[in-house]
């Protein structure tokens, strides 16, 4: 059981918390046709756009209602009405998702009752779905926004069960802001194997997993989950939960609909990919196919291959709870020793990790452990503060001094085997000999040996 430390100081140097309104960018880009609006200042959507495109390289199509100082004193609302209706009327999106910002939420700006005006005066925009969301600056972080949005899209779009008749089972998937296009991905392949239908939300992978677009310019965005297969969650035979971020919503979804809950953390080590193997077997009714098992035997092999270089070593995270959770647990089965994970929200799971500490505060946190620690598990703000004294393996966000972040698999058997290669291949750059080599007083090279005078 780990010690939960919560820091509480005047001044943050390094911080690892990030804005709400962020997380709730980036999960609405994993829903169909969607366009993002930040009800706020420019420079509020600003800064989360900068932010989400330096770590993903991908446009990102994110309004803003352009709050001003006198709006900031009057009242915003006319401003959110103006912008609706040229979003509706410019791009017609299957959503808009309308997020609040520090200033609006002191303003005590009602987004719902904008929203039902705006729907009474317009009934032509009826095709076009409004949904809002809580995400203050000074409450939360990245993964509370990003929870939140899902939470506010599934609870204000699921629609009665149909009653009708499915070929294949359908299950809800829940899919946590430490998930990866690739992560959603290889969970595809996973629930495909037992011929499970799945509705993601949000799915990412159709729309953050680099690929080019067929037209030039997209003001929403690009793939995802629409809103119609949304509305058919209560139709599902059991929600997947990847993430205890989520669980709110997957249990709303089991008491409104007695739909049953699966949760299963990350799914980052071979205990909890056994768990879900186990419960798709079971719910499927199929046996598990020779590709998973193979799977399985290659990330024991893997186990095998790093423990020499992993063992009993010493690591520090610093990520958002979920992803610290997942990495927390993969490199406890390795037998890694935490002195200290530090994280941005005291969450469900923190203290059932095998650490010594969990410090909710900054960066600045991990200087106490820096110079014990062989590696350190964060973003790219790590890496700025630590490298080259101690490598930063780099995982969450935002990491903007390497391509390719959303092709990083962590999840399932394969995602646990390359995430162990690549700490192990760190651990192995950063390698020194525990002894110096001895060398004798007596050793001498073949410039010291004197010639032999020949005999005339």
């Amino acid at each position: 059981m780990a010690t939960i430390i919560k820091q509480n100081t005047p001044l943050v140097t390094q911080p690892l918390k990030t804005s709400p309104a962020t997380g709730a960018t980036l999960a609405s880009m994993g829903l169909k046709k969607t366009i993002p609006l930040l009800h706020g200042s420019q420079g509020c959507g600003a800064f989360a756009k900068v932010y989400l495109i330096q770590h993903l390289r991908e446009p990102i199509p994110l309004q803003n209602t352009a709050i001003d100082q006198v709006a900031a004193v009057m009242g915003g609302d006319d401003n959110l009405f103006a912008a609706l209706k040229t979003l509706c009327d410019k791009e017609a999106p299957q959503l808009i998702t309308v997020m609040t910002t520090g200033l609006t939420e002191m303003q005590g700006t009602d987004t719902y009752r904008v929203i039902h005006d705006f729907r009474s005066q317009y009934p032509q925009y009826a095709a076009t779905r409004i949904i809002n969301m809580s995400t203050p600056d000074f409450s939360g972080s990245m993964q509370t926004g990003y929870a939140s949005c899902v939470d506010a899209v599934v609870r204000q779009t699921v629609l009665a069960p149909s009653g009708r008749q499915k070929k294949r089972q359908q299950l809800n998937v829940l899919c946590s802001i430490g998930m990866t296009a690739a992560d959603i991905e290889t969970l595809k392949r996973y629930l495909e194997a037992f011929e499970l239908d799945a509705i993601m939300v949000p799915d990412l992978s159709l729309s953050l997993d680099g690929h080019l677009d067929d037209s030039d310019y997209a003001a929403c965005s690009t793939g995802g989950t629409s809103i119609l297969e949304i509305e058919l969650m209560a139709d599902s035979c059991a929600t997947l939960v990847l993430g205890r971020s989520l669980l709110p919503t997957a249990t709303w979804l089991q008491q409104r609909f007695d739909i049953p809950l699966i949760s299963l953390d990350m799914g980052m080590d071979m205990a909890q990919m056994d768990a879900l193997v186990l419960a798709l077997s079971q719910l499927s009714g199929k046996p598990v196919p020779d590709w998973i098992d193979r799977a399985r035997r290659r990330l024991q092999d893997a186990m095998l291959d790093c423990h020499f270089v992993l063992s009993n070593e010493q690591i520090a995270i610093a990520l958002e709870p979920d992803l610290a959770i997942g990495y927390g647990k993969l490199l406890a089965s390795m037998g890694i020793r935490l002195p200290r994970i530090v994280t941005t929200a005291d969450a469900p799971g923190l203290a059932e990790l095998s650490a010594a500490e969990v410090v909710i505060g900054d960066l600045a946190s991990l200087n106490a452990v820096a110079g014990q620690v062989s590696t350190i598990i964060s973003n790219s703000h790590a890496a700025a503060m630590f490298e080259p004294q101690v490598p930063v393996l780099r995982a969450g966000y935002p990491c903007h001094d390497q391509f390719g972040n959303m092709d990083i698999r962590q999840f399932g058997y394969e995602g646990c085997r390359e995430r162990l290669f690549a700490l192990a291949n760190l651990q192995l750059r950063q390698h020194h000999d525990e002894v110096a080599p001895h060398i004798s007083a007596y050793r001498f090279g073949a410039d010291a040996v004197q010639p032999k005078e020949r005999a005339s």
